[in-house]
């Protein structure tokens, strides 16, 4: 199958599956999204629809957005919906995969504790089963089970292992006394208000201070903002450029420094206090499924949108089903769109963000089956296992939440943000590697951790994600084109995905799922 340069630009990424073994024997699987169909959107070379379904309100995309607007549906006893997606299972990039071992994550995987005011995600997760109850002082108790086991994170530093991500006892007065100036200084902003009595970085971030001398911080990118403070510490560049490309999936460079100074400053839970994140062996499709409990009859999937048009019933949207070869219609009075921006677009142009507004990251993950879990000296296994200076982020144990964590085999996550180049390069070069490269990628990598790993790695399965995340880069938080594309183009339509926050985070994008449906409901009960 040929591979052209603007398939790989257009949708996800034009990857077959492939299956195969190396010379010895290890199994390997490239995957990604099926975005063959996708790339038909160009032509519209569709068939008729074969039916017509009517509905009051249809939902498109199932997403963390999508699926959080179908559960506040279900949550305020509405049921006559349905949820579409182009996808075989819901969750967008919080989708998992499992094999023998263990379920595993395919991207997004864990979840930071909620602040206290973020009420909604808090209620969500005690319907959920997360939290086993309350404090007396009303602080939400979470289950043991699903809070990250000691130890929580280590990193792998001028070739010993140091407990935590700061390898403070390897470095030297320069380095310590940065850090802690870092340190210090976002602390004081984690819980100050702006001149409008809003806290500087919230979560939802819409619900942060407007005021100018902060937002002034979106103009200009990270590492400009910290070293103007006179921080130079190589290890404390390392450090924020690898907790950007975490979250963001962007170098620090190239990060808003508001959006930079929001990883750190928006949570309540300070890292090394304990717990901070909720993990599960799948990552957060298990939040997904929880979710979607009462939503799976109102989910329909391998179904590609190829058509919206506005009519005086409301939205007639035309959808094509792969597997079954057909073109189907749904007539809706209100639609929730909760696709990426730049994909909604495309059935929407009249509301196209400009050209540039939105960029996107790729990714690859890789989940490595170890017949067992490596031995290093220095700080024990952690559940996320960090190398110093890697192009990756590292690995995290997917059995680490498991009682019998330590013992026989175990699946390895492997997180690749793909950021040494700019995102339309990086996704064509990732569109024409094969397996094979992407196996020698990760394996030096485990090997500079763990050397001798190499026949301990049975089995790897690659996903690659061509528009795994919005990227928050300088002026597109607080400026004018995120600011239009807030707007409800008509009264029964509104747009939900974290797209429209700036930043890709569970919390954002369950905002914005939430806030669509209670609009959507709002408006019926306005016309009613």
């Amino acid at each position: 199958m040929s591979i052209n340069r603007r398939e790989l630009l257009l949708g996800g990424m034009a990857l077959p599956w492939m299956l195969g073994c190396d010379e010895k024997g290890r199994g390997l699987r490239l995957s990604g999204d099926d975005s063959q169909s996708a790339h038909r959107l160009r032509t519209q070379d569709f068939p008729a629809p074969e039916a017509v379904e009517r509905l009051k309100v249809l939902i498109l995309g199932g997403g963390v957005a999508g699926c959080t607007a179908a559960y506040t549906l279900e949550k305020q006893g509405f049921r006559d919906y349905r949820l579409l997606d182009m996808g075989n299972e819901v969750g967008g990039n919080a989708r998992s995969g499992r094999n023998a071992v263990s379920a595993f994550p395919l991207g997004a995987h864990y979840l930071p504790l909620p602040n206290a005011e973020e009420k909604d995600l808090l209620e969500f997760l005690e319907d959920a089963g997360a939290l086993k109850g309350w404090s007396p002082r009303g602080e939400p108790l979470f289950r043991d089970e699903f809070l990250c086991h000691d130890p929580e994170d280590r990193v792998f530093y001028e070739g010993r292992w140091f407990e935590g991500l700061i390898a403070w006892k390897a470095l030297g007065p320069g380095d310590t006394d940065d850090l802690r100036a870092f340190f210090h200084f976002v602390g004081t902003l984690r819980h100050k208000k702006g001149r409008d009595g809003r806290r500087l970085f919230a979560i939802p971030l819409d619900q942060s201070s407007r005021d100018a001398e902060y937002l002034r911080l979106d103009q200009m990118n990270f590492a400009d903002f910290v070293r103007g403070q006179g921080w130079h510490s190589p290890y404390l560049g390392w450090y924020l450029d690898y907790c950007c490309r975490d979250d963001y999936g962007t170098g620090w460079q190239e990060v808003s420094a508001w959006a930079g100074l929001h990883y750190f400053a928006a949570r309540d839970a300070e890292r090394g206090e304990g717990a901070t994140i909720l993990t599960w062996p799948e990552g957060n499709a298990w939040l997904i499924r929880q979710l979607m409990r009462r939503s799976q009859d109102r989910w329909i999937g391998d179904t590609l949108i190829f058509r919206i048009e506005k009519n005086a019933s409301g939205y007639a949207v035309d959808g094509w089903q792969t597997r079954k070869g057909r073109a189907l219609r749904w007539q809706a009075e209100a639609l929730i769109v909760a696709l990426p921006r730049f994909v909604a677009q495309r059935l929407l142009p009249e509301h196209a963000a400009p050209d540039g507004t939105l960029s996107y990251a790729p990714w690859m993950v890789a989940n490595c089956t170890v017949d067992r879990l490596p031995e290093s000296a220095g700080a024990a296994l952690a559940w996320d296992n960090v190398p110093y200076g890697s192009a990756s982020l590292g690995y995290v144990v997917a059995t680490h939440q498991n009682l019998r964590r330590y013992e026989g085999a175990s699946v390895l996550s492997s997180y690749w943000p793909l950021a040494t180049q700019k995102p339309a390069v990086a996704r064509m070069i990732a569109g024409l590697r094969q397996v094979q490269d992407w196996e020698r990628l990760v394996l030096a990598d485990l090997e500079h951790m763990h050397p001798g790993i190499g026949p301990s790695v049975k089995a790897m399965d690659f996903w690659v994600w061509g528009h795994a995340m919005i990227q928050p880069r300088p002026g597109y938080i607080w400026g004018q084109d995120r600011a239009r594309m807030q707007a409800n183009p008509w009264p029964d339509l509104v747009f939900a995905h974290s797209d429209m926050s700036g930043i890709s985070i569970f919390e954002e994008a369950f905002a914005r799922g939430r806030s669509a449906a209670l609009h959507v409901l709002k408006q019926r009960q306005g016309q009613s």
